[in-house]
């Protein structure tokens, strides 16, 4: 892993949990296609919010299963970060992101496309 790769991921994480983080950014990256053109139309019909992305199961051929969750479930279901992250994050240029992992983890992302405006 390059230094820049390191700092990417955070300096003082263990080893398992950076090249967890960078496997999860090169996911995210992968299926962006997917995930712009849903975040516009969500906003638009929900308001704020976050996509779950179930990473414990994969229906072959089919991908994770993922849902939109409007900001009243993230409230209420949501942890301290997650909320933090879908009431902070600009609409008009980014989206939130929460993969829900093995053994009740989640890692929780704020996307911002770099040639992408929500407008």
């Amino acid at each position: 892993m390059s230094k820049e790769d390191k700092n990417r991921a955070g300096p003082n994480i263990p080893e398992w949990a950076r090249r967890e983080r960078l496997s999860d950014q090169a996911w995210i990256g992968e299926n962006l296609h997917t995930f712009e053109p849903a975040a516009r139309k969500a906003f638009a019909e929900q308001g704020r919010g976050a996509f779950l992305v179930d990473t414990t199961v994969c229906p072959p051929g089919l991908g994770h299963p993922f849902a939109y969750a409007p900001q009243a479930y993230i409230d209420e279901h949501g942890d301290e970060d997650v909320q933090r992250m879908v009431r902070e994050y600009d609409p008009k240029q980014e989206f939130v992101l929460v993969m829900l992992k093995p053994f009740d983890r989640i890692s929780t992302y704020r996307v911002q496309p770099l040639a992408t405006n929500y407008r």
